[in-house]
């Protein structure tokens, strides 16, 4: 299979399945801020096709990880845009980078079970987060993987009624009191492609709007128990220096916590419009 150049050192290959392609070659350090935001341009329409884009072996430094995703965005954030909500979770504020959060698996408190169920990042504002660059620090030997789901395919495999039906509803996000809470549309169309795409998921939807607690609660899982297929999903293996840039608003993903005492230390980026 040929690999496609994006440029001299750079190569992208699509993966098998629902999403997903592998970037070779990235060195940000290489790249001068213009030359840098003209690669990651050339790397939109893989972006926008697949959703999810892999970085084997890029070591991003975390000036690395705050400059390329500032060429996806117009702002970076921890978490929120006000940086007001990261459940207590250490940024790297004090190394320079404020908008970089450190997830440590042997951080005092943690919990891997808080990401461990499916997922997007940041639903419970006006304006959710685009995307998400995520790099991986120390890796979990033969574990500590993520899943992301297409949501574009998962809605693609509704039936004809249950599109229908999904099309106008309204879902509340959030887990007060530990954040706010916000409608949106249960189902939202591509930026590009126009095609629509699941925006609910197990982790943050609490109910849908207008429906009794019974009714929403069958409808959730009967969405649930298509966009969660595995049909839909491609799962990912970490290996230290990995990076990942996922689309937030057509994906959803899943943070596997089955490496127990073993230490698994990534950090994100958040990136907004």
């Amino acid at each position: 299979m040929s690999v496609p150049k994006v440029s001299s050192r750079v190569s992208v290959e699509r993966l098998d399945g629902a999403l997903g392609a592998v970037v070779r070659g990235l060195r940000v350090s290489d790249y001068s801020d213009e030359d840098l935001r003209e690669l990651a341009d050339s790397l939109l329409g893989w972006w926008d096709e697949r959703l999810v884009l892999f970085f084997p072996g890029a070591h991003f430094t975390p000036s690395d990880q705050s400059r390329l995703a500032r060429c996806f965005g117009s702002h970076v954030a921890a978490t929120t845009e006000t940086a007001s909500d990261n459940r207590k979770i250490p940024t790297l504020r004090d190394e320079g980078f404020p908008e970089i959060l450190l997830i440590d698996s042997h951080a005092p408190g943690f919990n891997p079970n808080l990401t461990a169920v499916w997922h997007t990042d940041v639903p419970f504002i006006e304006n959710p987060p685009k995307a998400s660059l995520f790099y991986c620090e120390i890796s979990a030997v033969g574990a500590g993987d993520t899943m992301w789901s297409n949501q574009i395919a998962a809605y693609r495999r509704l039936s004809a009624p249950m599109q229908r039906l999904v099309d106008d509803l309204q879902v509340v996000m959030g887990s007060p009191p530990q954040t706010a809470t916000f409608v949106h549309p249960f189902v939202r169309r591509h930026h590009s492609s126009g095609e629509k795409s699941i925006f609910a998921n197990r982790g943050w939807t609490r109910s849908i709007v207008g429906m009794s607690e019974v009714e929403s609660r069958h409808v959730l899982e009967a969405v649930f128990a298509v966009s969660e297929r595995p049909e839909n999903i491609v799962r990912w293996k970490w290996t230290s220096g990995d990076g990942a840039l996922w689309d937030n608003r057509y994906t959803m993903h899943y943070a596997v916590a089955d490496y127990g005492s073993q230490h698994r230390r990534v950090r994100r980026a958040t990136i907004y419009d």
